[in-house]
C-alpha cells in the first residue's frame, strides 16, 4: 500500500483529520533509517525487539489488525469511544527469531499514535486490558529513540515507557535487559 493510500484509507476508517505532523512522517518515509525498535518497560508487559511496519494495510482495519496480531476480542473494542483520540500507527512483529527460516510471531499489540495533539505522541496499545502504554510525547521525540511519555489520565493508561531504541536488525539487546533489571530493582528499592 503506498503512503497516500495509507493515509486515504485511515481517514476514511477512523473518520479523523491526521495531523500534519502524522501525514509528514507517512509521505516522507521517515523510519527508512530506523531498524527495529528494542523496548524497555519498567513496569508492564512488552519488551523486546520488534521489526516495526508504518505502511501495513491493517493499520486502517481494526478487523483485520486483530486477526493479523493474533487479537481475538479486537471486535469488541469500541475504538471511537475508548481510543477515539488514536489511530494504530505501526504493526510489529517479534524480530528475536533464532531460526532465519522461522516466521516471525506478531505481537498482540501495536503502536498508536495521537490524532488531537499535533506533536502525535507515540504510544502501545497492548491486548491484555486493552491498555496504552506511553512511549514518545512526539514523533520527532519517536524518531530520535527518546522516551518521553508522561502520563496520562485515562482509564487504560499503563505506566510510560522509561526506554526504547533503534537498532541494527538482528542485534542482540540482552545486554540492555540486564541492565533493565537492575535499574528496576533499584527504582522499587527507592519507592
Amino acid at each position: 500500500m503506498s503512503a497516500r493510500e495509507l493515509l486515504g484509507a485511515m481517514t476514511k476508517a477512523y473518520g479523523v483529520q491526521l495531523p500534519a505532523r502524522y501525514r509528514r512522517f507517512v509521505e516522507k518515509k521517515e523510519w527508512e533509517k530506523l531498524g527495529d525498535m528494542h523496548l524497555r518497560l519498567v513496569h508492564g508487559f512488552l519488551r523486546g525487539t520488534f521489526e516495526v511496519d508504518f505502511l501495513d494495510p491493517a493499520l486502517a482495519d481494526l478487523s483485520e489488525l486483530g486477526e493479523q496480531q493474533d487479537i481475538d476480542d479486537m471486535d469488541d473494542v469500541d475504538w471511537k469511544a475508548e481510543f477515539g483520540d488514536y489511530v494504530p500507527f505501526a504493526t510489529l512483529v517479534d524480530a528475536s527469531s533464532e531460526d532465519e527460516d522461522e516466521e516471525p510471531e506478531p505481537v498482540k499489540g501495536f503502536l498508536i499514535v495521537s490524532v488531537t495533539d499535533a506533536a502525535c505522541p507515540v504510544l502501545l496499545w497492548d491486548h491484555d486490558g486493552w491498555m496504552i502504554y506511553p512511549l514518545a510525547r512526539s514523533l520527532d521525540d519517536f524518531l530520535a529513540g527518546v522516551a518521553s511519555g508522561k502520563r496520562l489520565e485515562h482509564d487504560r493508561a499503563g505506566s510510560p515507557y522509561k526506554k526504547f531504541a533503534w537498532v541494527e536488525p538482528g542485534e542482540d539487546e540482552d545486554e540492555d535487559e540486564d541492565e533493565d533489571e537492575d535499574e528496576d530493582e533499584d527504582e522499587d528499592d527507592d519507592a
